[in-house]
């Protein structure tokens, strides 16, 4: 399968670099290439934020969402062996093709052809 096509960071327009009060800086959403990371990067990297600002409140928010935050990658985890179950299966084989087609459309791993 053709691998998702890379997309150009729109925060620093493809370049790498934003304005910063020291002058120019790597960019924030791309990591300074210019080209956003994965589906799976950008999902893991949002739920480090989210656990880092919930983590300075304490208390049973930081708890519920550290909860969360776990549920989500492990059904993440999940939906990518049941991807890779569904690569490994025959080519004919009508279910697996249809399991691994819904787990892309949720991982966003490979491209969705709409044609």
């Amino acid at each position: 399968m053709p691998k998702t096509p890379i997309e150009k960071c729109a925060t620093c327009q493809g370049q790498g670099e934003v304005s910063g009060i020291t002058g120019p800086e790597d960019c924030p959403d791309c990591g300074g290439l210019g080209q956003l990371p994965s589906a799976l990067t950008l999902t893991e990297r949002r739920l480090r934020e989210i656990e880092g600002s919930c983590a300075r409140q304490g208390g049973q928010v930081e708890l519920d969402i550290r909860w969360l935050v776990d549920q989500v990658r492990r059904s993440r985890h999940v939906l990518v062996q049941i991807l890779a179950a569904g690569q490994d299966a025959e080519p004919q084989d009508a279910l697996a093709s249809r399991v691994h087609f819904l787990a892309n459309g949720v991982l966003g791993v490979y491209p969705v052809d709409t044609k």
